[in-house]
């Protein structure tokens, strides 16, 4: 039975992002959003590698239920709006009004996916992570299931 239960419980996790919390499809800000955290996340340690990009690309063609030229859209238009076009703040406060607690959880790992990426987690990466689970509105407790799932 617990085979049963890790296999529906798979399932029920891709596309995990694909609405936002009110049940509508994810728009281009929500995911730009997102987007948009997972870019900095690769960009803290200064090098953006490829392990990085990868594990963005898959995820938010896994989260959101994108195709690849989508996702490569969607990062595209990210990366011209990223900060200091747009504040941090602004970003974080998008997905937490229009995320329920369990899909920013989903964001804070797929954000530590994305820093551990590259198999070496530095001083700022790690305070951003840390950082951006508080701007979501999750509780240290809350942050740390995240990161270790």
């Amino acid at each position: 039975m617990w085979l049963l239960d890790g296999v529906n419980e798979f399932l029920h996790k891709r596309h995990a992002l694909a609405r936002d919390r009110s049940g509508e499809p994810a728009d281009i800000e929500l995911r730009a959003a997102t987007a948009i955290l997972l870019i900095e996340a690769a960009y803290g340690d200064t090098e953006y590698a490829w392990r990085e990009h990868r594990t963005i690309v898959k995820g938010l063609e896994r989260e959101f239920g994108l195709g690849k030229n989508e996702v490569l859209d969607l990062l595209g238009r990210a990366n011209e709006i990223r900060p200091p076009v747009v504040k941090l703040a602004d970003v974080t406060e998008v997905i937490r009004d229009r995320f329920t607690k369990e899909q920013r959880e989903e964001v804070v790992r797929f954000v530590w996916r994305v820093i551990e990426a590259d198999g070496n987690v530095d001083e700022f990466e790690g305070v951003f992570g840390d950082h951006i689970a508080k701007a979501l509105g999750l509780s240290r407790e809350e942050a740390q299931r995240a990161r270790a799932r």
